[in-house]
């Protein structure tokens, strides 16, 4: 993704803020997602601190307020417009315009990160894993969740970066944390990854 995909691709989230919590995609996409992504978090953490990066409007902060509702909740967006939704929705959450290449976090800071459908937004994928690497505490965990369409069908939509489920792996090794799930949801479109830090 070029510069200035990268920016037309914030800039089409911000002409969308006011929106985006309305729209039928919610319920019919993103929601599910959730569930997924809910269902692959360790059953033993009980985190102190959460990040969830490409937050949007903080819908599954939200959600991980009602299961965790004594954690620290932190959301990171690009998008300025998203932010400002997140945190008039979304009352005691931190919330950071940034992106994932450079988290605007202490080094051990957090012990869930959760990230639903924006890792074929961001411009440097293994330096986003490494840095999620560094912000999460010993024993913390990653949990990704992306949409990953066959190869082909990506080829004619080129929609962002595509990222094999053995290169995910890879990025998650490389960044210290051991991979301890990864399988497919909603058919062969969503790939939901797992990993700890050592």
């Amino acid at each position: 993704m070029t510069t200035q995909e990268k920016t037309e691709d914030i800039q089409s989230f911000e002409r969308r803020a006011s929106t985006y919590e309305g729209s039928p995609m919610q319920w019919l996409f993103f929601d599910r997602i959730h569930r997924a992504l809910l269902g692959m978090i360790p059953a033993e953490i009980a985190p102190a601190a959460i990040l969830d990066i490409g937050c949007g409007t903080g819908r599954l902060l939200r959600k991980l307020a009602r299961r965790f509702p004594d954690a620290s909740l932190i959301g990171v967006d690009p998008a300025e417009g998203m932010i400002a939704e997140a945190r008039r929705r979304t009352p005691g959450a931190t919330f950071y315009v940034g992106q994932a290449e450079d988290l605007p976090l202490p080094e051990a800071s957090v012990d869930l990160v959760m990230s639903t459908t924006s890792f074929h937004h961001w411009r440097d994928q293994a330096l986003g894993v490494r840095q999620v690497g560094c912000a999460l505490r010993p024993g913390g965990s990653f949990v990704l969740a992306d949409v990953l369409p066959p190869y082909i069908i990506y080829k004619v939509i080129h929609h962002g970066r595509w990222a094999s489920p053995v290169a995910v792996r890879e990025m998650f090794t490389q960044a210290g944390l051991s991979v301890q799930a990864q399988r497919r949801g909603m058919g062969l479109y969503l790939l939901l990854t797992v990993g700890v830090k050592s």
